[in-house]
């Protein structure tokens, strides 16, 4: 594989597929660079993931990205892996290489840290609420920013523990604290940062167990939910006059990366206004 034949294909697997908005994401960048391009909702039921990997190359995919709960078989099944999707233990973005080899990655990290590039933790301490897969972005993106702890709150203790084991190098002497929900209002209470990485606001969901009243007054409240993007937490932190992101940050963000890599163009930051218009339409 030399060449890549157009119109350039990449695409979303996961089972369902069927509510994701990164096809809008990046079908909207590709009519505004004027590449040649689609970007497809591929629903790969749980164990074809190397069954799809291999009509992916046959159909001449550049690549795809992977949602729930395709992940970790996506980081067992590449032939290679960056180092980020190393430390985090699990890929969400599939790159067909020129040898039609397959290149594992994780742009979830790039993307919870977007709108955080300016924010400074030194010193300050962090709270991240759930352990699942979103969790070990948000921990190891948390970490690069040096904060003096990182707090995590998990109802399962194994939870805990299997994410810590999975990227407890990547941490890099950062001093972690765990806990239960019983634990969540002492850990938000110190801290620069409450990150939501739970389903806990989603719809359907039961709310988020968390008052914002004991938040510290510049604290920033950061909910990675993206149905409904203005959770009840956000909605609350917003009346206390605190910074808030919305999961709409994040979504964009991680498509961002993927985008360049499948692609080989910038998504143009100027129209990030009417893309999020669309996305929360």
């Amino acid at each position: 594989m030399t060449e890549r034949p157009l119109p350039l294909l990449a695409g979303l697997i996961g089972w369902p597929v069927q509510q994701s908005k990164s096809p809008l994401i990046h079908e909207f960048w590709l009519k505004k660079v004027g590449v040649d391009g689609h970007y497809v909702r591929l629903p790969v039921r749980p164990g074809a993931v190397e069954a799809a990997f291999r009509g992916m190359v046959d159909l001449g995919f550049v690549g795809v990205q992977a949602t729930m709960p395709h992940k970790r078989d996506c980081f067992r099944l590449v032939d290679s892996l960056t180092p980020t999707a190393k430390a985090l233990g699990a890929v969400n973005t599939v790159i067909v290489q020129p040898d039609a080899s397959l290149l594992g990655h994780n742009t979830d990290m790039a993307g919870f840290l977007e709108p955080l590039a300016e924010a400074d933790f030194a010193g300050r301490c962090v709270t991240v609420l759930g352990a699942g897969g979103a969790a070990a972005a948000i921990m190891v993106g948390l970490a690069s920013k040096r904060p003096a702890r990182i707090n995590l709150v998990n109802r399962s203790p194994v939870g805990i523990e299997t994410l810590l084991k999975d990227i407890g190098p990547a941490l890099d002497g950062i001093e972690v604290q765990t806990g239960d929900w019983s634990a969540a209002a002492r850990f938000a209470s110190e801290s620069a940062l409450v990150a939501n990485a739970t389903s806990l606001g989603m719809a359907g969901q039961p709310e988020l167990p968390l008052q914002v009243s004991v938040l510290p007054d510049d604290a920033i409240v950061y909910d990675i939910i993206t149905h409904p993007h203005d959770t009840d937490l956000l909605k609350a932190a917003r009346a206390r006059g605190l910074v808030t992101y919305d999961g709409m940050h994040m979504l964009v963000g991680q498509a961002r990366e993927a985008f360049t890599l499948f692609f080989g163009a910038e998504p143009p930051a100027m129209h990030d206004g009417e893309l999020r218009d669309r996305l929360t339409s």
